[in-house]
């Protein structure tokens, strides 16, 4: 007859070795479509030209019984810029990936010249369904007053230093904002500081052009070759 314990670790072994396996194997991760309108917070217009991201982001479910694994990423990425109307639209879309992650609604990033940033969560609080399908969003947004140094600050954090390094090729899409905001940041800049800031959004921005993969070493000629060739 077998020994109590013998039972227990032989499970144990079992559970490790299930858990290992299941790390490697594809999951299918998938949004739904998104659509709606950005507007001006005092006038109600439609914003024309305004760029809308969206980062699909989560812990990733721990692995065997550490739990070293589970910290946050960005899975995927989504951007687009709005028509004449201010509206914009995202298709649905689906990919296989060795990433096993809760999926839910995505966090957007709202961006153009002359108004505040915005970082509205699409995910409802406590939200444990899976993505779901926004057909209405109404993003507004406020004029912008204040100094050099305010709108490098509020473009840079939660906005453009926000990236999706685990998103593949979907990170491109964030390209055409970042580099908007690069442009920007190298306009306004006038002092020392303000450049070396400005800096940090042409790395954002190239990092998101070429993809960049966290888990290969990274290519620093190649991202100082982009930024001089692609961001002056």
């Amino acid at each position: 007859m077998k020994r109590p314990w013998l039972l227990a670790l032989g499970l144990l072994a079992f559970a490790l070795a299930a858990s290992t396996i299941s790390t490697f194997l594809p999951h299918r991760l998938y949004g739904k479509r998104i659509a709606g309108q950005v507007v001006d917070a005092e006038t109600g217009n439609g914003i024309p030209g305004a760029y809308v991201a969206f980062y699909w982001e989560s812990g990733i479910i721990p692995s065997g019984f550490t739990g070293h694994n589970s910290r946050d990423i960005c899975y995927h990425a989504a951007a687009t810029i709005t028509d004449a109307h201010g509206d914009f639209a995202v298709p649905s879309w689906k990919k296989w990936s060795t990433y096993d992650v809760d999926l839910h609604d995505p966090i957007a990033l709202v961006y153009i010249l002359d108004y505040i940033p915005r970082q509205i969560s699409l995910k409802e609080e406590g939200q444990l369904a899976p993505p779901k399908e926004h057909r209405n969003e109404r993003y507004a947004l406020h004029r912008f007053a204040g100094s050099a140094n305010e709108r490098l600050n509020v473009m840079w954090r939660g906005i453009a230093n926000r990236g999706c390094p685990y998103g593949g090729a979907s990170q491109k899409s964030l390209f055409s904002m970042l580099k908007a905001m690069h442009d920007e940041a190298k306009h306004i800049a006038s002092t020392k500081e303000q450049e070396r800031n400005a800096y940090f959004f042409s790395v954002m921005a190239a990092e998101a052009a070429l993809a960049r993969d966290p888990n290969t070493d990274a290519n620093e000629s190649e991202l100082d070759r982009f930024i001089r060739e692609r961001l002056p």
